[in-house]
């Protein structure tokens, strides 16, 4: 029993004996790494030498010029001068209706007009002008005219004419007994009258030419409405 105790207590010596080498071992090797990397000298590296540092302008009392014309509080204040808008242009007075002699349905719609009552009267079609008035649309009720920007809009019958101008020769108020009647003008075959646009033309004043007559290239049509006969030559197609 003995003899195992001892065994066992030389064999724990050993062992001691080894760690305490190995502990000695690897101090000293640390010591000696930690020796040579302190010992060790590091050549300096050299660098590009800094770049100069912007000049600073001096100030300059223009440059705060704003900041003395505005403040903070008051974001209307400034040296400009706020010059008050023209009054508004008054409107000029409208002038005088065109007036209606009648409607013309063949081929594209159109209304026989006069700028102004005794006017000369002529065809328009939807957009054209009438003297300062725009023809906006049309049909057997309503007219729509254009005045400076305004519609205008009327009933048809409050735009025909519904009396024809004096007779030159007769003074107002003398009656039709006390002078005898001027004799009927003298009818004669004249042709086509002046251009009334879209290639129409106008019929001459106590033309004797018959209806469907063809001339120069334009044929006379006579169309019977309400308000009276229509006259008026058409390009022959």
């Amino acid at each position: 029993m003995r003899r195992k105790l001892m065994a066992l207590n030389l064999a724990l010596i050993a062992v001691l004996g080894l760690v305490a080498n190995r502990f000695f071992e690897v101090r000293t090797a640390a010591r000696e790494r930690e020796a040579a990397m302190l010992g060790k000298k590091i050549a300096p590296k050299s660098y590009p030498p800094l770049p100069a540092l912007p000049l600073i302008a001096p100030m300059a009392a223009a440059n705060y010029l704003d900041v003395a014309q505005h403040m903070l509080m008051a974001r209307d204040r400034n040296p400009n001068v706020i010059i008050d808008p023209d009054p508004p242009k008054q409107k000029p007075p409208m002038p005088p209706m065109p007036v209606i002699q009648g409607l013309m349905s063949l081929g594209e719609p159109s209304i026989i007009m006069s700028e102004r009552p005794g006017a000369v009267q002529r065809t328009y079609h939807a957009g054209e002008k009438v003297g300062p008035f725009t023809l906006v649309s049309f049909n057997s009720d309503k007219v729509v005219l254009d005045w400076d920007g305004e519609k205008l809009e009327r009933n048809f019958d409050d735009l025909v004419e519904k009396s024809a101008p004096p007779q030159a020769g007769v003074a107002p108020g003398v009656s039709g007994g006390s002078s005898a009647p001027a004799p009927p003008p003298a009818m004669e075959a004249k042709g086509p009258g002046g251009d009334i646009g879209g290639g129409y033309h106008g019929c001459q004043a106590n033309d004797s030419t018959p209806s469907g007559t063809v001339r120069d290239g334009l044929r006379k049509v006579e169309i019977v409405t309400p308000f009276g006969k229509s006259c008026r030559w058409e390009p022959v197609r």
